[in-house]
């Protein structure tokens, strides 16, 4: 009897163990179910969110998966809807399908081995649709890898930015033409001397222009311009190229042409425009020109045929040949007591500033002031920058006067609590001495915010790295950088993209017509328009009447100033 109640027990207690392992597996089952809920939901929202992020790239984004041999395994909606070709005509394809002819192999072979090398690839890449029109591409390319390593696929991603690459070539055509006359201009002329090692050129001059304008009227004036450029064209476009400086003056360029074939040429062409005749709105105009020429250095190739020309001028001659042996020294006096008054003016404090009101377009309220160089003469009269600046670069007397400029700039901030756009140039920027001044300065300065520098982008960029460390440093303290006078002159979108500017001012050559001239306003639309693309604020120069402030707001453009706001004044400093 004991010994059945010693083997019930055991048996009891052996089952209470099974009950009790039963019990801690189907706790931990319980677990392994709740972390099993866990993960899935974790899992589902993962892909959702890849799933989002999938779909926010194929709205904007064209995407390709392609094979280790280069094949189309798969291609997103946006890819087809771009390229105009099917998914029958694309999978299992090579991406040659949409190649551009124009694309040189040299990119493609660079782009297969960075990738097969298990490297990224990024480049433009300009393509071509199934109907043959061209678009392009920022491109990246990422080799994916199995978990060995070794390439498994190619993903691309691309996203179009053809109008933006046509409005930076629109932009950049319009930096090298002259509107009025269609031919080159100033600044592209300076840019293709700078590039040539030799050259000669022809400065074409109309006698008393100025009559034309002043008895007859720009617009006459302007059409006795266009037929002389037309005239040029039609006889010299195949030999050389034409340039139209500004007013009354053209330049024709020769790099390739004897010297001896050029003179007799060029004196042709200045005898046959002397007799011609221009018959325009009724009446009758006889062109009378001065042509005179320079086989200078090509360095100083301007400044010497300018000379050659002031020199015929004043001995009535129409055709005259630059030699070292006749310089004018008149000019040179000139220069020497220029340079001796803006030595006087600095020693005696006559260099001050006068502020220009920037206004918002929609309220008209000044939000800041640009600040402009003045010199005061000895009797008190106000003398423009016009006159002295270009003779205190000559006469190494520049870095003084931005000195001038900026200490007087902060001192008005600081007195009158206002914000001010102060101009600078590249040579403030390479002159050593200017740009540490600069450093020094806004390192003392507590409302850097309120400042904006004004580049003077007319003037070209060559030195990029130099440049960009310059506005890095401004923008390191809170300044703000403009880039002055585009629209004519440099204007290049891609220089303005890499020096990260904020805000563009267009140049006043372009608005000041605005309200009459359907060609600027075009371009000023281009300019605004691409602006706004790149979260860029723009400034319209020279406002000079109600009827252009109304283009100015018509074109949403943010912020204007001219005469039709305010002068310039001086302030009290």
């Amino acid at each position: 009897m004991k010994h059945n109640k010693e083997m019930m027990s055991k048996k009891n207690a052996k089952g209470i163990a099974i009950l009790e392992k039963l019990s801690e597996i189907r706790d931990h089952e319980l677990e392994l179910e709740q972390e099993i809920e866990e993960k899935t939901k974790k899992l589902n929202k993962t892909i959702r969110q890849l799933q989002s992020y999938k779909d926010a790239m194929d709205v904007n984004s064209i995407v390709t998966i392609a094979d280790t041999s280069g094949k189309i395994k798969y291609a997103n909606d946006k890819f087809y809807e771009v390229s105009k070709f099917t998914l029958e005509e694309v999978i299992g394809k090579n991406h040659n399908i949409v190649r551009h002819p124009d694309m040189p192999k040299e990119t493609f072979k660079e782009m297969w081995e960075t990738i097969q090398s298990k490297k990224i690839w990024h480049g433009k890449l300009k393509n071509l649709t199934k109907d043959g029109k061209t678009y392009i591409v920022q491109a990246a390319i990422v080799p994916t890898l199995d978990e060995n390593g070794e390439i498994e696929e190619y993903i691309a991603t691309r996203y179009e930015i053809t109008e933006i690459i046509n409005k930076k070539n629109e932009i950049e055509r319009l930096s090298k033409t002259d509107i009025l006359t269609g031919l080159y201009n100033r600044f592209y002329l300076n840019e293709t001397l700078k590039n040539t090692h030799q050259a000669s050129i022809a400065l074409i001059d109309i006698n008393s222009f100025h009559e034309i304008n002043d008895f007859y009227g720009d617009k006459v004036g302007d059409s006795v311009i266009v037929e002389l450029s037309k005239t040029l064209y039609g006889r010299l476009k195949d030999r050389y190229m034409l340039f139209h400086l500004s007013g009354d003056e053209f330049i024709v360029f020769n790099k390739n042409i004897a010297r001896d074939i050029f003179i007799n040429e060029m004196i042709e062409v200045n005898n046959y425009l002397n007799s011609k005749t221009l018959m325009l709105q009724d009446k009758v105009f006889f062109l009378n020109t001065t042509m005179s020429l320079s086989f200078d250095d090509v360095n100083n190739l301007l400044p010497s045929v300018h000379l050659a020309k002031a020199c015929a001028k004043q001995n009535a001659l129409s055709f005259n040949i630059y030699t070292t042996d006749n310089p004018l020294e008149r000019e040179y006096q000139a220069n020497l007591d220029w340079s001796n008054r803006i030595k006087k003016a600095i020693n005696d404090d006559r260099m001050t500033i006068y502020f220009q009101p920037i206004v918002d377009t929609v309220t008209k309220e000044t939000v800041k002031y640009e600040t402009l160089v003045r010199m005061i003469g000895k009797n008190g009269d106000v003398i423009s920058p016009y006159f002295f600046l270009d003779k205190a670069k000559k006469s190494k007397q520049y870095t003084k006067i931005s000195k001038i400029v900026i200490e007087k700039s902060l001192k008005a901030m600081m007195k009158h609590s206002i914000k001010c756009s102060i101009n600078i140039t590249i040579e403030d920027i390479k002159n050593s001495d200017s740009r540490n001044y600069i450093y020094e300065t806004l390192s003392s300065f507590e409302r850097c915010e309120d400042i904006t520098f004004e580049l003077v982008e007319s003037e070209g960029i060559h030195n990029l790295g130099e440049v960009s460390e310059f506005i890095k440093c401004i923008k390191s303290y809170g300044c703000r950088l403009a880039i002055d006078d585009f629209g004519t002159g440099y204007s290049n979108f891609e220089y303005l993209l890499k020096l990260n500017a904020d805000i563009i001012k267009i140049d006043g050559s372009l608005i000041k017509e605005i309200d009459k001239n359907q060609d600027h306003y075009d371009i000023v639309k281009t300019i605004v328009n691409f602006a706004k693309i790149k979260g860029l604020e723009v400034v319209a120069e020279f406002v000079s009447s109600e009827a252009i402030y109304e283009k100015i707001k018509e074109l949403n453009i943010e912020y204007c100033q001219g005469y039709y706001f305010a002068e310039p004044q001086a302030m009290e400093l």
